[in-house]
C-alpha cells in the first residue's frame, strides 16, 4: 500500500510543483539524466547478477515486440478508414505501441509484485528501448515530414549502444563473472531505490492533460488500444499457448503499462504529430493507474 501512496504523492508533487513554478521549465531534464545514467544502472547491478535464466524470460522479451507490432497494425487500419493522415498514424504508432516499462512500470511492479519481481521488469525495459531505438526510430521516419526520410542504420545503431540503461545491464551481466562485486550491494540498492520517487517526480513535471478537440477520436483511439487492447492481444496469446507464474503476469502486466515518456522525443525531433502524442502520454498515466490495477487482478486470478 505504502508504495501505491508513493505513485500518487511523487506524481501529485511534480504536478503541483510546475503550476506554483517551484522547479525550472526544463528542471526534468536533470532528474532523467540522474535517472538514466545513475539510477537504472544501478538496479542492474542490484538484480540482474542474481538473476537465474528461465524461457519464460522469452515471452518477456516478446512482450513489447507483440505490443509494437500490433500497433502498427491497429493504426495502418485506422488510418485507412478514418482517413487520417500518415504523420498521424505514425504517431499512434508509436505512443500507443510502447509502454513505459521502468519510470512507471518499476514502480507499479514493486507496488503490486514487490521488488524481487523487478529484474522481470528490467528485461522488458531493455526490449522496449531496444524496439524504440530501432523500429520506433524507423516508424518516425516514414511517417516524418522531413523530406529525406532513408533510414539511417548507423544513427540507430549509435542510439542503441550508447544509452546508459542498455550498457549498465551489459556490465551488470558482464562483470559479476569476473569481478565478486557483492560488497556492493547495498550501494547499489540504496542508489536504485532513488529511481522510483525521482522518475515519477519527473513525470508529475512534465504532464500535460492540454486536449485539442479535433484530436480527441485520435487520443481515444491510442487510449483505447495502449490500455485495454494490446495487455489483451498480449493475455489472448498467453492463454492460448497455457502459460502460468509470475515471470509471465509481470510480463504481462508491463504491456498494461502507459505510453512511454521517452517517445516524445522522437516524436519532436521528427516533427510528428506532438499535440496528440502528448496528450496521450499526459492522460495515459492517471488513468492507467486504475486500468493496471483492474490488469492486475485478471493476471493474479487467471495466471497462478
Amino acid at each position: 500500500m505504502s508504495n501505491f501512496i508513493l505513485i500518487i504523492f511523487c506524481l501529485a508533487a511534480g504536478i503541483i510543483s510546475r503550476k506554483f513554478n517551484w522547479v525550472a521549465k526544463d528542471g526534468f531534464k536533470a532528474l532523467n539524466a540522474w535517472v538514466l545514467y545513475f539510477g537504472l544502472p544501478a538496479i542492474s547491478f542490484n538484480f540482474l547478477p542474481k538473476l537465474s535464466w528461465n524461457n519464460s524470460l522469452i515471452f518477456t522479451m516478446l512482450g513489447p515486440i507483440l505490443v509494437l507490432s500490433g500497433s502498427v497494425l491497429f493504426f495502418y487500419i485506422v488510418e485507412k478508414v478514418t482517413r487520417i493522415s500518415k504523420r498521424t498514424s505514425h504517431t499512434l504508432m508509436l505512443i500507443a505501441g510502447l509502454s513505459n516499462t521502468s519510470f512507471v512500470g518499476f514502480p507499479l511492479i514493486t507496488a503490486y509484485f514487490g521488488v524481487d519481481a523487478l529484474p522481470i521488469g528490467i528485461v522488458s525495459d531493455q526490449m522496449t528501448f531496444f524496439l524504440l531505438s530501432s523500429v520506433g526510430v524507423i516508424i518516425a521516419m516514414k511517417g516524418s515530414l522531413k523530406k529525406n526520410k532513408q533510414v539511417d542504420y548507423k544513427f540507430i545503431l549509435k542510439r542503441v549502444f550508447t544509452f546508459p540503461p542498455l550498457i549498465g545491464c551489459l556490465l551488470a551481466l558482464i562483470i559479476p563473472k569476473f569481478i565478486d562485486i557483492s560488497s556492493l550491494d547495498d550501494f547499489f540498492k540504496i542508489l536504485g531505490s532513488t529511481v522510483s520517487p525521482i522518475a515519477l517526480f519527473s513525470i508529475g513535471l512534465q504532464l500535460n492533460f492540454g486536449i485539442v478537440k479535433s484530436e480527441i477520436p485520435n487520443i481515444s483511439y491510442a487510449l483505447i488500444y495502449k490500455l485495454i487492447l494490446a495487455p489483451a492481444l498480449v493475455v489472448l496469446i498467453a492463454l492460448s499457448l497455457g502459460l502460468k507464474g509470475e515471470i509471465i503476469q509481470v510480463s504481462m502486466f508491463e504491456m498494461a503499462m502507459p505510453s512511454l515518456v521517452a517517445t516524445s522525443i522522437i516524436l519532436n525531433q521528427f516533427k510528428l504529430n506532438t499535440k496528440v502524442g502528448n496528450s496521450v502520454i499526459g492522460l495515459s498515466i492517471p488513468i492507467g493507474l486504475l486500468t493496471t490495477f483492474i490488469w492486475y487482478q485478471l493476471l493474479i486470478t487467471f495466471f497462478m
